[in-house]
């Protein structure tokens, strides 16, 4: 790892020898090594002149910390759930599947939009490549001028693109359990009715299993009136053991363009906890930094765009159930 990529990672994750402040100035002296210094009188136009001329180092060294702090985060996320890895550009992942009786099918993503489902063959899961981008607005001006630390800059960077990740995958997986294509799997069932149809529903799955919803959805689940399942309801908002059933969170997310949440609330999707990972996410290359050249911003402000190849499968059991939960 480089100096500017380990430097980025211990500031964001609060492990670094500097402080926020000291260590922003060491990366913004990386930048002002190779880049003009900036005007001594600025303004809006002489201000976006010395980007024209400079950004290129600029953008370089911030596309290198948000991939150093992008690939630490995604490494950790989603737990037990995805499969992630990133690979060289034009190289081809390899997903694998361990039981390939248990999961024999998956839904690749050929875009953020369209799914397709695979045969799972020689235990291999495909998948292909293509283009997800998210716009973020940042103050880089603070920045340069050392106003603002780096690590408020990554942060925005970086959550949106975990936004936009966690949406595309949860998506996916709900798309790849539809109970409107598998009407078998799926069983309506209200608050009071719910522990018992758990409890069936787990046995018919077989084996060890987990429970997978919302937030929202799995703070329906009721809990046995143990210390740890109320404790667990005051930290979390749902119990985190159902009967000695696991139970996991999807991110929620609220989607402007449609006024809707991403996914249903009232649905738990009960899946065989067999050591596979039910989501294969990959990044192909890196993450790309451009910068909008046909922004509108004022006041010092920049649109950026956070560009990457994206591969993902999400794979589907042969045995799995499906609550939606009534009022």
């Amino acid at each position: 790892m480089s100096k500017l990529r380990e430097l980025a990672c211990d500031l964001y994750f609060n492990r670094s020898q500097y402080s926020e402040g000291e260590g922003s100035d060491v990366i913004r002296g990386m930048i002002f090594e190779q880049a003009e210094p900036l005007p001594k009188k600025l303004s809006e136009a002489s201000y976006k002149r010395w980007l024209d001329r400079n950004g290129y180092v600029v953008f370089e060294i911030l596309q290198e910390v948000v991939n150093a702090v992008y690939d630490e985060l995604k490494s950790d996320a989603f737990g037990s759930l995805v499969d992630y890895d990133t690979f060289g550009l034009g190289q081809k992942k390899e997903f694998i599947v361990e039981n390939d009786e248990l999961f024999d099918v998956a839904l690749m993503a050929d875009d953020v939009r369209v799914r397709r489902f695979q045969t799972v063959y020689d235990k291999k899961v495909d998948t292909k490549a293509f283009r997800m981008g998210v716009g973020v607005t940042v103050e880089m001006f603070d920045f340069l001028t050392g106003k603002k630390n780096i690590t408020k800059l990554v942060d925005k960077m970086v959550k949106s693109m975990d936004r936009k990740d966690c949406s595309l995958i949860v998506s996916t997986i709900f798309t790849a359990y539809d109970p409107s294509n598998n009407p078998q799997f799926c069983e309506q069932t209200n608050a009071a009715g719910l522990h018992d149809k758990l409890l069936e529903k787990i046995a018919r799955v077989g084996g060890d299993c987990q429970i997978l919803g919302t937030k929202t959805a799995l703070a329906k689940i009721p809990n046995a009136g143990a210390e740890i399942d109320k404790e667990d309801k005051r930290n979390f908002g749902y119990v985190k053991i159902f009967e000695g059933t696991p139970c996991y969170e999807l991110p929620q997310y609220w989607d402007k363009k449609t006024a809707k949440m991403d996914v249903p609330d009232d649905m738990l999707i009960i899946l065989p906890a067999e050591g596979e990972k039910l989501v294969k996410y990959a990044v192909e290359g890196e993450v790309e930094l451009y910068d909008d050249t046909e922004s509108t911003e004022t006041d010092y402000m920049i649109n950026l765009e956070l560009n990457k190849r994206v591969h993902l499968a999400v794979v589907v059991a042969s045995r799995y159930a499906m609550l939606k939960i009534q009022g």
